[in-house]
Formats: structure tokens, sequence, C-alpha cells
């Protein structure tokens, strides 16, 4: 079934407690984004704010980080159901995938939208999940970046059984495309907080795709 996730990019655990709250008994999954500010310029709040606060969601935590080995013991620590980490920059994902392996939690590979599929053949077996990025990572609020439709499609007809997931630039006018194209679910930040009433916001793309 073809969902919504809402995802929380924040650098202090005050404004992440507040946009859980928020959510609260509105959605199921929650997408947390994790940056170090080395796999991209920015840095986001820690994972271990997630601990203290108790909310009761089915995490996919996305990591934008350079070495995601090491935020993979804190993601089972909250729970985390989905952890998924970029393949670009890392000398040797197999190394993370050995780590994952010691988890329950589903694993995942984000591709950055000039990654081009052949990227992860060798490791599509060991996934659950495939996320691609529909803009540049590391901001929200940027536009959507077309061609990555083209990747949806191709990955949507060679792998019809993996979790196809897309995220960035996703509101009122992307939406039904992303969708169209193949994916599973769809991962929209801005495109719900840059509202006065998110929780209206999500219910309205909802609706859009039922």
């Amino acid at each position: 079934m073809q969902h919504i996730i809402p995802a929380i990019l924040e650098t202090n655990a005050v404004d992440l407690a507040k946009k859980l709250k928020v959510l609260a008994k509105n959605t199921q999954w929650v997408h947390i984004d994790v940056m170090d500010g080395l796999f991209v310029q920015e840095t986001s709040v820690s994972l271990s704010a997630l601990e203290k606060l108790g909310e009761a969601f089915d995490y996919e935590i996305h990591l934008m980080v350079r070495d995601p080995a090491s935020y993979l013991a804190l993601c089972q620590a909250i729970l985390a159901k989905r952890v998924i980490f970029h393949i670009e920059g890392i000398k040797d994902p197999e190394l993370v995938f050995q780590e994952m392996q010691k988890y329950p939690f589903e694993r995942g590979i984000a591709l950055n939208p000039k990654t081009q599929v052949p990227a992860i053949k060798k490791w599509q077996r060991q996934i659950d999940a495939l996320l691609l990025m529909g803009v540049h990572p590391g901001r929200q609020g940027q536009e959507f970046i077309p061609m990555v439709l083209e990747k949806l499609r191709a990955l949507r007809m060679f792998s019809p059984d993996i979790l196809l997931g897309v995220d960035g630039g996703i509101g009122q006018d992307t939406i039904e495309k992303v969708f169209e194209a193949g994916a599973d679910y769809a991962v929209v930040g801005s495109g719900i907080w840059k509202h006065r009433d998110p929780v209206a916001a999500l219910r309205k793309l909802e609706a859009m795709v039922q």
C-alpha cells in the first residue's frame, strides 16, 4: 500500500519534541534525518534525543553521515524500524551491512540524484528498502529533480519486489507523479511543515494518493 511518511529535520531536541507531539496519533511512521556535518555540511539533533522523548512511532532513520556503522547501536536503542544510509562517500559499504546484520531493523540504501542505479546492484539482495533522493541531501525546501522519476521507473521495472521510497521535494505538485512512477512511499518534510496546520497538510496529500 502506498503511503506518506512525515520527515523531521531539526537541530535541537526542543523542536524535535514539538514536531513529534504534533504527529502523535496522526501517523505510524516518522522519518528522522541525521546529519553529521561531514557527509553534508549541515548538522542535526542527536539521535539520543529520541531516547528521552518516548514517543511511540515506527522510526525510519536516514543517516546522511560519513560513518553510518557508528550510529547503528543507537538506532537499535531507540527501536528504529528501518535504517537507511548513503553509499556515496563510504569506502566499504559491505562493512556497514555486516554491522547491520547484528540488529533486527530493516536495512536500506539512499541514493543521491546523480548516483546511478548500477551503484547498488552489488548489495541489492542485502537491502529491504531503497530511498531515492528527489533533491540533493542536506536541506529541506528544495525543488524536486524530475530526472529522479526515470530512475524510479527503471528500478520498479527491474526490482519489482524491493520497497521503494522517494525523499525530498515532495508536495501537492509532485506527490502523484512519484507514486505513478512506482514509489511505495514518499517522505515529506517541508511539504507538511511549511503549512500552519501540518496534520491537515498531511491529510490532504494522503487524500491525493488514496
